[in-house]
């Protein structure tokens, strides 16, 4: 509910300030490659176990973003957005047994972007949470648990833009305020 609640706030400023010269509301999706050190986590279930493990895990995640950009000179825009990702998941299993775990980050950002001859860099931070779901299956009874993690970390990217489309590379770090960071690699336009 609250991130519903985000974005529609997000969405009624922005309509706002849309028939303001120099404001532009955009979108842009992409994939984050993600290292939920599933190989490792089955090892040490394997060793406490005695038991051969397999691991079923996702290398990435897809990212959506919407955004706001305003004109601060020429070369210089400032842009606010909301990101949110797909969940990145890992399954372990043990004969019938199992575990699984899933997170997902969602937040706010705001930066500085830089922008020359059809190039752009950027600079900012973010306010982002870390949600994460954990799952054991024995039997047939599951045990879940889960846990979130809020925090602020810096963002830093850079992109091409030709016409109202662009391509970029955006890292974000400390996700969730913990040691887990998101680079981000997109399409997007801006109306």
């Amino acid at each position: 509910m609250k991130k519903i609640f985000q974005i529609l706030t997000f969405l009624f400023l922005s309509s706002v300030y849309v028939q303001a010269e120099g404001f532009k509301l955009g979108l842009e999706a992409g994939f984050s490659p993600v290292e939920l050190e599933a190989e490792s986590t089955a090892q040490k279930i394997a060793n406490a176990s005695g038991s051969t493990v397999t691991t079923e895990y996702d290398l990435g995640v897809f990212v959506g973003r919407i955004f706001g950009e305003f004109d601060i000179s020429s070369q210089l825009s400032g842009e606010i957005g909301y990101f949110n990702t797909t969940a990145a998941e890992a399954t372990y299993t043990i004969s019938t047994d199992s575990a699984s775990e899933s997170y997902e980050a969602s937040g706010i950002d705001i930066s500085a972007k830089l922008d020359f001859d059809g190039a752009f860099a950027k600079i900012g931070m973010h306010s982002s949470t870390l949600s994460g779901e954990q799952n054991v299956t024995i039997g047939s009874t599951t045990y879940t648990a889960t846990g979130e993690a809020q925090g602020t970390g810096l963002l830093f990217g850079g992109g091409i833009e030709v016409d109202n489309t662009y391509f970029s590379i955006t890292r974000y770090n400390d996700v969730g305020g913990v040691d887990t960071d998101l680079t981000f690699f997109s399409i997007g336009f801006t109306m």
